[in-house]
């Protein structure tokens, strides 16, 4: 059984992949999208992996063959070990460029990025995308992209089990307001059985992903990793069956020790996703005002491990008393 660390822009970086990979060493992470130009005019050092991350996918989205190709070679030479494309990203600026959800009706151009990119890496190519666009809620246009998709190549597919809605609904809202629809991914699981399918959408406690693992075999999460990083215990324990569970503390000494020099000088992005690890316990409040003054002070960043909590007492519950 296989769980995914969603792509989320802004979030899945560099930092928040090294703490997710302390805290679970079975979870598949992805990376933020990345534009294929921003992936050919970028410095390669920002998107080289770090052995501890894999197993590691790179997330790339455009719209033009040749640059497909380009980041593929760049990609394979970086140590990923799995290239996805990004069709399934609803937002106004995304969509203004031609790429992301607006691609679901355009299978015959996606068909030819997964040709384009598998010319220049044996890395396996996946997509992530979504059931379809607008309120119709006919598989028609997600059938036809996935039997062209896949007789190009692709034999692994994300699906967030809604529609995208582009005209009138923002990103976030994307995420709530159009309904789930898990019986019609596994429709689709059904009709293309010699594909790997897994479910994205909706899931925020561990019962629905230990049935919804039962049924697709592969389950991707987003927010509730990255809202509750903690649940990634969760995950180990009921779902790997594995006996290394940390302490909320010693994770952050981890992470900590693990900073270089540059990273130290860069206390936000190092030190902003660590926000909700106290999530759920008596400390959250308090931890959220430390971290928030540790980022905006002169303090070396190995300070953070003066934050004054109680190991032996944490708990799961709110009131911890």
């Amino acid at each position: 059984m296989k769980i995914f660390l969603a792509p989320m822009v802004g979030r899945t970086d560099k930092y928040f992949r090294r703490l997710v990979r302390i805290i679970s060493s079975n979870i598949i992470m992805f990376t933020e999208m990345i534009t294929v130009d921003s992936l050919i005019r970028g410095n390669i050092r920002n998107y080289t992996v770090d052995k501890s991350e894999h197993p590691v996918v790179a997330q790339i989205a455009g719209n033009d063959s040749k640059k497909f190709a380009e980041c593929a070679e760049i990609l394979t030479t970086s140590d990923f070990d799995e290239i996805n494309l990004n069709i399934g990203c609803p937002s106004a600026k995304v969509v203004k460029g031609g790429f992301g959800a607006c691609q679901i009706v355009d299978p015959y151009s996606v068909a030819k990025f997964v040709e384009s990119i598998k010319s220049s890496t044996d890395l396996p190519v996946s997509i992530k995308t979504r059931l379809g666009l607008g309120f119709d809620q006919s598989l028609e246009d997600i059938k036809k992209f996935i039997k062209l998709t896949s007789e190009a190549g692709c034999k692994t597919f994300y699906i967030h089990a809604r529609n995208a809605i582009l005209n009138g609904l923002s990103t976030r809202k994307n995420r709530s307001v159009p309904p789930l629809r898990y019986d019609d991914v596994m429709k689709l699981k059904e009709i293309y059985p010699h594909l790997d399918i897994y479910i994205n959408g909706g899931i925020v406690d561990l019962e629905d992903l230990k049935k919804l693992l039962k049924i697709y075999g592969g389950v991707m999460l987003g927010r509730k990793i990255y809202d509750d990083p903690m649940f990634l215990n969760d995950i180990e324990k009921n779902i790997y069956s594995s006996n290394s569970k940390l302490s909320t503390y010693d994770i952050i000494c981890r992470y900590i020790d693990q900073l270089d020099e540059e990273d130290s000088h860069n206390k936000l992005y190092a030190l902003k996703h660590l926000v909700n690890l106290y999530k759920g316990t008596c400390y959250a409040k308090k931890w959220r005002k430390f971290l928030h003054s540790m980022i905006n002070s002169d303090q070396p960043i190995q300070n953070i491990k003066n934050f004054d909590y109680r190991s032996n007492n944490e708990k799961r519950e709110i009131n911890c008393s």
